[in-house]
């Protein structure tokens, strides 16, 4: 094989192997804009999550102090009815001894 021969057939082994490198390239950059596409839809996802979970904190904060407001009315009542029946009590006449 003559020079020119050899260094034709070098020449197209390289180019080929460009090719190669330039295929693999174009796959390697459409994962990439693939793979930036989910990150960018997990993102938005992640952050619709999070105001969810941020309103659902607030909500649950306003009603622990409806709940407290609540518990405190239930407490006073009962303490109230229960000072007006020891009230009525203490009027209420001695039991007669038995006999």
């Amino acid at each position: 094989m003559s020079e020119r021969d050899e260094l034709r057939s070098r020449v197209e082994t390289l180019e080929a192997r460009v090719d190669a490198v330039h295929d693999r390239m174009s796959q390697a950059q459409a994962m990439v804009a693939i793979n930036d596409r989910d990150v960018a839809d997990l993102r938005l996802e992640m952050r619709a999550h999070r105001k969810s979970l941020q309103a659902l904190r607030e909500t649950q904060l306003e009603q622990s102090e409806r709940i407290d407001a609540l518990d405190a009315k239930v407490t006073n009542g009962f303490a109230t009815v229960l000072a007006a029946v020891q009230a009525l009590a203490d009027r209420l006449p001695e039991e007669p001894a038995a006999s």
